[in-house]
């Protein structure tokens, strides 16, 4: 089990862009992966919350996001937003890296369409609504280096 420490807001790494992963048979692709699985389940034990956990959140500045909710475990390496609705909702937004009672408001598109690649590198073309489209806009931000 490979359990890491959460960076918080103000740490400089959460503000920077992270790097497409390449080669999904790299050391650190596959501890980076092994990582954010352990991690984000050991938090949501500890705090009955959260539904996913972006790299660069344990200090990794790869494009790979691990989601644990409702019922899917799955990694997406290289998620990139391509479409999205112009239909939005407001959503109080929970975070790992800030303190555990911060939330805030934040206004999300209902719907969007994200082409990205699994564990293994396998190509995915996915459209997500409602719960899934707030999280991956949220945690597709971290990856992009807009986290705070």
């Amino acid at each position: 089990m490979s359990i890491r420490d959460v960076l918080q807001f103000g740490n400089p790494l959460l503000r920077e862009s992270c790097g497409e992963v390449k080669d999904f048979e790299a050391d650190e692709v596959l501890q980076a992966q092994e990582d954010l699985k352990d991690t984000l389940r050991d938090l949501q034990s500890a705090h009955n919350k959260g539904g996913g956990l972006a790299a660069p959140q344990i200090g990794s500045l790869l494009r790979i996001v691990y989601v644990n909710a409702r019922g899917r475990s799955f990694h997406l390496c290289n998620p990139v937003i391509v479409e999205h609705s112009a239909d939005t909702f407001e959503v109080w937004d929970f975070c790992f890296s800030a303190r555990a009672s911060f939330l805030a408001q934040v206004t999300r598109n209902r719907r969007i369409r994200v082409e990205y690649q699994d564990a293994a590198g396998q190509r995915h073309d996915e459209t997500f609504e409602g719960y899934f489209s707030e999280l991956l806009q949220h945690e597709i931000d971290h990856l992009d280096g807009r986290s705070e």
